[in-house]
């Protein structure tokens, strides 16, 4: 599992990724790629948070509030 500093690098990555596609003129498919990414990253990093800060009960397999 990356970090939520690594995951957070990458999606800045792509944004910046993303700014220059649009800058160039850059096709659908490709910009659409970058979208994709930027999507599954954000999952990654909303689970990694939500991992971090609402840890499991693992006797029950549950999110516990702290």
């Amino acid at each position: 599992m990356h970090s939520v500093e690594q995951l957070q690098l990458a999606i800045r990555t792509l944004v910046s990724e993303r700014q220059a596609l649009r800058e160039l003129g850059a096709g659908r498919d490709k910009l659409e790629e970058n979208r994709l990414r930027l999507v599954r990253l954000h999952g990654r990093l909303t689970k990694a948070l939500i991992d971090l800060h609402l840890p499991t009960d693992r006797r029950i397999g549950t999110r516990v509030a702290a």
